[in-house]
């Protein structure tokens, strides 16, 4: 063995942080109010199996709070989830 040691570098976990930073920075250059003035993404009578029962795609993107607010009340109702 030569003197030299090479420091372990976990590329796979570079690829993710890169990818993760480029998702996170994607919203960003939206403003709140453009957001607000949007309104949700999501139908108020949306159901689990309406939204999630296909592989179809959704016909536009739908932000990430509000799908984790709507799998909360969907859980809460089920009581999946405390």
């Amino acid at each position: 063995m030569s003197g030299s040691t090479t420091d372990f570098v976990n590329h796979g976990l570079l690829l993710w942080q890169q990818g993760r930073l480029q998702w996170t920075r994607s919203g960003e250059s939206t403003s709140n109010q453009t957001r607000q003035t949007c309104g949700p993404r999501l139908s108020w009578n949306a159901t689990y199996e309406s939204l999630l029962g296909s592989r179809n795609p959704f016909p536009r993107p739908v932000p990430l709070a509000e799908m984790v607010d709507f799998l909360v009340d969907v859980w809460e109702q089920e009581g999946l989830y405390d």
